[in-house]
C-alpha cells in the first residue's frame, strides 16, 4: 500500500505531466493553472498545494526536462552498439524533433528560464550541472572513434559548447535569430553545423573503431 509522501509524489508528477503536456501542444500563456487542473484530474486548490504559480509550475517543469533530457541523451552515448556518426546523427534529429514538437510560446519560456530571465537561475545551474559529465562521455566517444582530432584539447571544445549555448541563452542581443520561431526554423541546420562545421556532412568512412568495440 502506497504511503501518502508517494500518493502526492505521484500526484505532483501528475501535475508537471499535464502541465508539461499542455504547454508543449499549446504555449504557457494560453494555458490556464484551471487547464492544467483539469488535465490533472485535481482540483485548482489541490494544484496550489504542489505549486503556488503557474510561474513556479513552467519552472518546475523546466528542471523536468533538464534532467529527463540529460538522462535520455547519456543513454544514447552509453549505446555502443551504434558507432559515433550513428550517435551523433541520433542526437541531431532527437534535438530538432523536439523543438518542431513544442509550441513557439512555450520554447521561449523554456529558453528565457535557462538564461535565468524569469526570477532565478536553477535551470542554468542544473544545465551547468550535467554538462561536464555528459559531454566528456561524448569526447571520449568521438575520440574513441577517430572522430575528433587529437590537436584539439577537451577544454578547447567545452569552450566551442559554451559558445554555442550563450548565443542561443540570449537572444535579445542576437537579432538574426532573436525568438523560438526564427531559431526552430534553422535547427536542423544549426545542429548540422554544430557537430559537423563548414564541411556540412559527417565523414563517410567507417568510424566504428577497433578501440571503440572494444570498450
Amino acid at each position: 500500500m502506497a504511503t501518502n509522501q508517494q500518493r502526492r509524489e505521484r500526484q505532483r508528477q501528475n501535475i508537471l505531466q499535464a502541465a508539461r503536456k499542455l504547454f508543449m501542444r499549446d504555449g504557457y500563456k494560453v494555458t490556464h493553472i484551471k487547464d492544467v487542473a483539469t488535465e490533472a484530474d485535481v482540483s485548482q486548490v489541490t494544484l496550489y498545494k504542489y505549486f503556488d504559480s503557474k510561474l513556479a509550475l513552467g519552472h518546475q517543469v523546466v528542471l523536468e526536462m533538464i534532467v529527463e533530457g540529460y538522462a535520455d541523451y547519456q543513454k544514447m552515448v552509453d549505446d555502443h552498439t551504434r558507432s559515433f556518426r550513428e550517435l551523433i546523427q541520433l542526437m541531431i534529429t532527437t534535438k530538432t524533433g523536439y523543438a518542431v514538437e513544442m509550441s513557439d510560446d512555450f520554447y521561449q519560456f523554456v529558453s528565457d528560464d535557462m538564461r535565468g530571465a524569469l526570477g532565478n537561475d536553477d535551470a542554468q545551474q542544473l544545465y551547468q550541472a550535467g554538462k561536464e559529465k555528459f559531454w566528456d562521455s561524448v569526447i571520449t566517444r568521438g575520440r574513441a572513434a577517430g572522430m575528433i582530432s587529437p590537436k584539439l584539447s577537451n577544454e578547447a571544445l567545452m569552450m566551442y559548447l559554451d559558445m554555442y549555448v550563450q548565443y542561443f541563452s540570449a537572444p535579445t542581443s542576437h537579432p538574426a535569430i532573436g525568438d523560438a520561431k526564427t531559431y526552430k526554423h534553422y535547427a536542423d541546420q544549426l545542429m548540422h553545423l554544430f557537430f559537423y562545421g563548414f564541411i556540412g556532412d559527417p565523414p563517410q568512412s567507417d568510424d566504428q573503431s577497433a578501440k571503440e568495440q572494444t570498450n
